[in-house]
């Protein structure tokens, strides 16, 4: 099984001919966000998953995610089709007027915009998010469409228990993501994680309706 992972335009995808950053997991740490952003072989935008909420009106407060979420997919799906490269989504910057969009609805529109405009290889989509906590988070983000993610709460953690060794601790949660993500690859067949990103293997299924419980 390998869970390496090419990011950027796939080549014969149409977009401005630019190298792909191949990296051996998803799972991204900070050095290697680093080195991502101020790499000049594929281009890289980042994208806000923040919103402004409405906290005194439910309605009010729910068209402005919709409308948010709708926003970011527009922006990303613009950048795939004039540019292509990476597109880092990112709630980095949340605070007390600016809350984060829920991460799996939002990366699972941007994926769903990108293939219903037919950009889809034309980009790659990293979420940084303080929402990806656990093994399942991550498997959930890749399956709705992310190529990579970093968690950037596992990362603050780690500096705050133990900022004489952070990144130890970090490759540590790292490896028993890879290993969780591997056993849930190999649950639905697959053996590389490009097969898996995108896949959406999450949607529930009925026998019959009648039998919902």
């Amino acid at each position: 099984m390998t869970l390496r992972v090419a990011l950027g335009a796939r080549p014969g995808s149409g977009a401005p001919s630019a190298a792909q950053l191949v990296v051996p997991t998803p799972i991204l740490t900070h050095l290697e966000m680093l080195r991502i952003r101020e790499q000049s072989e594929t281009p890289v935008q980042r994208f806000e998953m923040l919103y402004s909420p409405v906290f005194d009106d439910t309605e009010a407060n729910s068209a402005a995610l919709a409308a948010a979420v709708d926003g970011v997919a527009d922006r990303i799906t613009e950048f795939a089709r004039t540019t292509g490269g990476i597109a880092v989504l990112t709630d980095r910057h949340v605070s007390a007027d600016r809350a984060p969009l829920p991460m799996i609805l939002t990366i699972a529109a941007v994926n769903q915009r990108l293939i219903d405009d037919g950009v889809r290889l034309r980009v790659s989509v990293i979420v940084e998010s303080g929402q990806l906590f656990s093994s399942h988070h991550i498997a959930a983000t890749l399956g709705f469409g992310a190529a990579s993610v970093y968690p950037l709460t596992v990362q603050m953690r780690a500096e705050e228990k133990f900022s004489d060794d952070a990144d130890a601790a970090f490759l540590k949660f790292r490896k028993a993501a890879e290993k969780s993500l591997m056993k849930t690859m190999g649950r639905v067949g697959l053996c590389t994680v490009e097969s898996y990103i995108g896949g959406e293997f999450f949607e529930p299924s009925y026998l019959d309706t009648d039998e919902r419980c």
